[in-house]
């Protein structure tokens, strides 16, 4: 198993394991800055990629700024999608479940889509982490009910269609496994950017469309 580098997903994962994230958002999260994934020290292009803001945020999280939340959820588009990952189980914990899930599948799309523009497939196991720690509870609920998961996917995809995404999104390639040894970045020129996200969206719907047609075909319990 490939080892999670400390910019964004590290920090996210390490704060979030001890306890639900609902208890994260209540309590501050001990120091971790002196442990080892911070040895890991990008280089090159590698250092230009600017996550503090994501980091930031999360960091207010776990420590206990509730207030964050709606700051974030009124420009989303600001920032990574570990952020919206974060505060899509903490709605799920606080029993806003539809939102929970459309919150986790924007993240999900988004996390996809910017690991389609990298060159480096290691960076893709970023996406499977995320969708583990965070889907446990939200993926089983979402699955429960196939029309509505349809609709609040349809909700996203319109919605991220719409929308601008201001956060870098080559905070993907610090989590592969070029961050150890390189020095530049593989991945698409920013011209090929929304292409990539429109043939995401594309295929998300399509992996949507697979998923409830298995569900359907499901002989009943």
């Amino acid at each position: 198993m490939m080892k999670l580098y400390p910019l964004l997903l590290c920090g996210l994962l390490a704060a979030c394991s001890s306890q639900p994230p609902a208890e994260q958002a209540k309590k501050p999260t001990p120091d971790t800055s002196s442990q080892s994934p911070q040895e890991i020290t990008p280089k090159g292009e590698f250092a230009q990629i600017d996550v503090s803001r994501s980091q930031q945020a999360m960091d207010a999280i776990t420590s206990g700024e509730g207030d964050t939340i709606n700051d974030i959820l009124k420009s989303p588009n600001e920032y990574a999608p570990p952020v919206l990952y974060l505060i899509s189980a903490i709605m799920f914990d606080n029993d806003y479940q539809d939102q929970a899930t459309f919150w986790y599948y924007a993240a999900q799309l988004r996390a996809r889509s910017d690991a389609n523009k990298s060159g480096d497939d290691t960076a893709h196991s970023a996406v499977n982490q995320l969708n583990q720690r965070f889907g446990v509870r939200i993926a089983p609920y979402s699955m429960s009910n196939p029309q509505r998961l349809q609709g609040i996917v349809s909700q996203v995809l319109e919605w991220d269609s719409e929308q601008q995404r201001n956060y870098d999104p080559r905070w993907i390639a610090l989590q592969g496994k070029d961050v150890v040894t390189e020095t530049k970045v593989d991945f698409a020129p920013s011209n090929r950017w929304l292409e990539i996200d429109a043939l995401t969206r594309n295929q998300f719907r399509q992996g949507l469309e697979q998923a409830l047609a298995k569900l359907s075909q499901a002989p009943a319990k």
